[in-house]
């Protein structure tokens, strides 16, 4: 089967929507299957997209974006430059001639930026599946776009969803039961036995883009309203982008910055897990960030604010913690309920362990190019 992955992420380097769709490439290519590669040059300089093209698959580049599409459909729609690039695409999956094609999309509804490929995948009756990586809370599209979104997902083959609350919000805003939907787990990066560290300080971890929906803004005011006087903690983030400055910029105004460290981009989970005690997401809108389960498999409790599938994977009290929802107040609240449990962290890291194994779907990304 020849298959086309067409990627809608266009704006950062790397993330676990990008692991799910690489491993269904690898597991194509593996097979004897021709594999197309529709991806930014952000993607395509990863070592795993220059093993995929050593393999044999094709690569055809999309030029990055600054921007994130959800805020500029409609003049992205009409700019010129994306017209003559749409017709680029849709030349080069045309000459690739799929038997299916695959959108991995950074937002559900991003492949209504493609109408002319959509027309030509209806018109030659070409298959195509959708990977839903992330759902907004409260989706904003005008009532055109939202039928065009409706229709475009109830004609895929399959589409698949990161987590259930994603597709709940979905169904609810297109107002269709979406009966080829499907729930996926993204592959997650093995986990080893780590020992627990010493709580001299208590460290919160929070691994994310720095970007505003991942919610590292919040986290730190929310530490700045209830945790101020309070010692014995002390939060690292790992993760680069946009933000740093900005968060820099709001431990010092808050004056938290001897308690808020900022560590960068740390490629190894383990080495994160040696020194930290609680993971901490809070994000505003989220699929599901591979750091939540990752984290529970070594062995370690996680706060998550209820968006995405947080509560897929966390039982709260004895796995973890959710934040009913995304703002400077409830997260407060839940990190002071979380933080007089600190001594029952251990615990319940040993529980969020055994839960997340037992949840676990490592072979997921095969049944994509099934």
């Amino acid at each position: 089967m020849r298959i086309a992955f067409v990627s809608t992420i266009l704006t950062y380097r790397w993330g676990g929507a990008d692991t799910l769709w690489t491993s269904a490439a690898e597991a194509a290519l593996a097979r004897g299957d021709p594999v197309l590669l529709a991806i930014s040059k952000l993607t395509a300089d990863h070592a795993r997209v220059d093993a995929l093209a050593k393999q044999g698959a094709s690569v055809f580049i999309r030029p990055g974006l600054e921007w994130p599409l959800p805020l500029w459909r409609k003049a992205l729609r009409r700019a010129p430059w994306h017209k003559s690039h749409a017709a680029r695409l849709n030349a080069a999956v045309k000459a690739f001639a799929p038997d299916m094609l695959i959108f991995s999309c950074g937002g559900t509804y991003d492949p209504i930026l493609e109408p002319e490929l959509i027309k030509w995948l209806r018109t030659s009756g070409t298959p195509y599946r959708i990977i839903a990586n992330f759902q907004s809370e409260h989706p904003l599209l005008d009532e055109a776009d939202r039928i065009r979104a409706r229709n475009l997902i109830q004609a895929a083959d399959r589409v698949y969803f990161v987590s259930p609350r994603n597709l709940e919000v979905t169904r609810q805003h297109l107002l269709s039961p979406l009966p080829n939907a499907e729930m996926v787990h993204n592959p997650l990066s093995s986990a080893t036995d780590l020992r627990w560290p010493v709580p001299d300080p208590w460290s919160f971890a929070c691994i994310a883009r720095l970007e505003p929906v991942k919610g590292v803004d919040l986290l730190i005011k929310a530490l700045a309203a209830g945790f101020r006087d309070i010692p014995g903690w002390q939060l690292n983030i790992y993760g680069i982008g946009q933000q740093r400055e900005y968060l820099e910029e709001c431990t010092r105004f808050f004056g938290i910055t001897d308690r808020v460290f900022f560590r960068g981009f740390v490629p190894r989970l383990d080495e994160i897990w040696e020194s930290n005690h609680l993971l901490v997401s809070p994000a505003l809108d989220e699929g599901v960030p591979m750091t939540i389960p990752e984290a529970m498999l070594r062995a370690r409790a996680v706060l998550a604010t209820q968006v995405g599938g947080a509560t897929e994977w966390i039982e709260p009290g004895r796995t973890g913690f959710i934040c009913p929802a995304p703002s400077v107040g409830l997260l407060a609240t839940s990190l002071l309920k979380a933080w007089e449990l600190r001594t029952s962290w251990r615990e319940m890291g040993a529980a969020a362990a055994t839960r997340a194994r037992a949840l676990y779907r490592p072979n997921d990304f095969r049944r994509i190019v099934a």
